[in-house]
């Protein structure tokens, strides 16, 4: 109960602002708003550069569920479900590691240490059912190897993947760790090594179970859409290069030098496991540690399964041992084989009245500090919130549909804030295409006196009269397409401008 309420407090506290940093926070939102009204979409209804392509909102399940939390209470609800989501998780490993042999003291600072490495990419976004989901998945595939499930818990992840493939692509990395990990048991049970698959039947099954998981993908609204939006995606090298979200891991960010010190740490503790050969539900996590250096997104995912592998192997560590010699009290006597302990409803009772009070708070619009109606806002040095009563004034007085420019990362402030107008572009990789966000990338390289002839080309090209823009922050330099049209002043004209972002008009 203290955990939940103390991480809890914390999320609500500390992302007030930052879980809304990503633009897709808000233009998940105006999807499921979309097709709570109108059904689902299968072209793209925002931009005028794609509006008759095709486009599926493949996350649309996370979407809808976030389109009903901001009818509740708008950005508040949005953050309170992402704290309550988020402590519940943790709070759930952090009981694992404490019957698996660990002081609460120690179980806290491991298992918020672990939480704290991979929060670089926690925002108000489908992904983080990933995370919850990754973590119900491992946690089945150490309990069955650990004999404390049998086969039907495993196949219980049939129906959950095919809940999962309707809420975030994700569900892709749940099924491949599923895979990975029955491909490990029988290997050692070929080899005739300590392996929960003590039978070619038990063998069978589980393939069966990793085979139908492995289809779930097509049970979904789209059909083979639903597979071609995540090929893109997937195998896309030109996200590598141009989203910071899937770049590779580099020790030159904050973020990353975390997740390569979790990792070592990680790797330290596994350590203490020798000369026992370890489990195969414990190298996992190395697995995805190694897709972190291909892209840095995967890191929460790492971390997710490192920590509840962590709670599994504890006991059977030189640490452990040595801290239970020693008398230190952050080792303690694990509790009895049984990962789904019956929960005491009188833990539950604080944290569950908390929730719903805030709930119901937020649903009656009063206003409160962490809790209350108000509490979670935007950023205007991230989102150009400034500038919401110049926009929103040009959207009214324009007729539905008009265009305007503006930079990608823009894109889900103006689906959010201004949705009658139609956009250049957003952060959607897999509508653009390769060579559409390569070369959009390239153009808002250039000098602006390369840049200004491709930008008043597509100006002729889309008749749009407006463009918003993002400005330097601090210490930064300003951006070539704000170089341009502020030179450019016989064709356009400074409107507004914000921390984050400047609105130009076209000269007539």
């Amino acid at each position: 109960m203290l955990f939940f309420l103390a991480v809890w407090s914390l999320l609500l506290l500390l992302f007030r602002e930052r879980a809304f940093f990503d633009p897709g926070s808000l233009w998940h939102v105006q999807v499921g708003e979309i097709i709570l009204t109108r059904g689902f979409p299968w072209t793209d209804p925002f931009t005028y550069t794609f509006a008759t392509q095709t486009w599926i909102p493949q996350q649309w399940g996370a979407e809808v569920l976030m389109a009903i939390a901001h009818r509740i209470g708008g950005f508040d609800t949005l953050l309170l479900a992402f704290a309550t989501g988020i402590a519940g998780l943790y709070s759930w490993i952090f009981v694992r590691a404490g019957r698996s042999g660990m002081s609460p003291i120690l179980a806290g600072m491991i298992v918020a240490g672990f939480l704290a490495a991979g929060a670089f990419h926690y925002f108000v976004r489908p992904h983080m059912t990933t995370i919850a989901l990754m973590a119900w998945t491992m946690a089945c595939i150490v309990d069955f190897e650990r004999g404390r499930v049998g086969l039907g818990r495993l196949a219980w992840l049939i129906p959950i993947d095919a809940v999962w493939t309707n809420l975030h692509g994700g569900v892709l990395g749940g099924t491949m760790t599923l895979g990975l990990a029955v491909g490990g048991w029988g290997l050692a049970f070929l080899l005739k090594r300590e392996s929960p698959i003590r039978s070619w039947r038990t063998a069978i099954l589980l393939i069966a179970i990793v085979v139908a998981c492995g289809l779930t993908p097509f049970v979904n609204p789209f059909g083979m859409e639903m597979i071609r939006t995540w090929q893109k995606l997937i195998g896309s090298p030109v996200l590598a290069e141009v989203v910071s979200e899937h770049k590779p891991l580099s020790l030159q960010n904050a973020p990353d030098q975390v997740m390569v010190a979790t990792a070592i740490v990680y790797v330290l503790l596994l350590a203490g496991t020798l000369p026992r050969f370890p489990r195969v539900s414990w190298l996992l996590p190395l697995v995805w540690f190694a897709l972190t250096f291909q892209s840095i997104r995967q890191g929460p995912l790492f971390a997710i399964t490192a920590v509840i592998a962590v709670a599994d192997f504890f006991p059977h560590t030189f640490w452990y041992r040595f801290l239970r010699k020693n008398g230190d009290t952050l080792a303690v006597e694990p509790a009895p084989e049984n990962p789904w302990p019956r929960v005491d409803p009188r833990g539950l009772v604080v944290p569950v009245l908390a929730v719903m009070l805030a709930l119901s708070l937020q649903a009656a619009k009063v206003e409160a500090p962490l809790v209350g109606r108000g509490w979670a806002r935007l950023n205007p040095e991230m989102t150009p919130i400034d500038l919401n009563e110049v926009m929103q004034a040009y959207a009214t007085s324009m007729p539905p549909g008009t265009p305007i420019f503006n930079d990608a990362n823009l894109g889900g402030y103006l689906i959010y804030f201004t949705p009658t107008l139609k956009i250049f572009m957003d952060d959607r990789c897999e509508l653009f295409g390769e060579q559409w966000i390569s070369d959009y990338a390239n153009t808002m390289a250039l000098t602006p006196e390369k840049l200004g002839p491709i930008f008043e080309g597509w100006q002729r090209d889309y008749k749009f009269d407006r463009a918003i823009v993002m400005t330097a922050r601090k210490d930064e330099e300003t951006p070539s397409i704000e170089k341009y049209l502020l030179g450019a002043r016989d064709r356009w004209r400074e409107v507004a401008r914000g921390k984050s972002a400047v609105v130009f008009e076209r000269v007539r």
